[in-house]
């Protein structure tokens, strides 16, 4: 009798286990298009916003950056020389490259800029662009512009390079911004 109870038990704790595991949802899949960078000579801009948006995706459960052959050749049929991809672009990259989510972000300027101000040194940080996301799944578009704005005292940044960090600091907030349209 003891025998039957515990092989009854161990069937009750196996499906027990088993039974989260058929709720489990596939990752959606998104393809993250090259940065539109119109700031003459900041190449490094795209080492920023490919690690920055890399960064943002995986510390976010349920999400896959892909790339493929298709999408790449998706991507390139439907480019805008110098700015972003319309609705209807992202729409049909998203549907020939087979991914459910598509984002893309264009910078049109990035510096700092100094403060005349008596008695501080202060900088302000120039940045601005766009950036947009269409999902596939819910039909949904996102478009939101990039703007700087900030200021700092200048001593705070002679170690680092502050733009480029509020660059990367933007990237992260458009994708989670992205990710979460509704």
């Amino acid at each position: 009798m003891k025998k039957v109870l515990r092989y009854l038990l161990m069937t009750v704790l196996a499906i027990c286990f088993t039974v989260p595991c058929l709720n489990a949802a596939e990752a959606a899949t998104v393809a993250l298009l090259p940065l539109i960078n119109n700031v003459a000579g900041d190449e490094l801009a795209n080492q920023v916003y490919y690690k920055n948006a890399i960064k943002a995706l995986k510390s976010q459960p349920g999400f896959v950056v892909m790339e493929n052959n298709t999408l790449n050749n998706a991507i390139e049929a439907n480019k805008v020389e110098g700015s972003v991809p319309s609705e209807a672009a992202l729409a049909k990259i998203a549907k020939d490259g087979d991914v459910d989510i598509v984002f893309a972000i264009q910078l049109d300027k990035l510096g700092k800029k100094p403060m005349n101000r008596v008695g501080e040194r202060m900088i302000k940080l120039e940045m601005e662009g766009k950036a947009v996301a269409y999902n596939r799944l819910s039909g949904v578009y996102y478009s939101h512009n990039l703007r700087g704005g900030k200021e700092i005292d200048e001593t705070l940044t002679t170690r680092w390079d502050w733009p480029h960090e509020e660059f990367g600091r933007a990237v992260r907030q458009e994708i989670s911004r992205a990710m979460r349209a509704k």
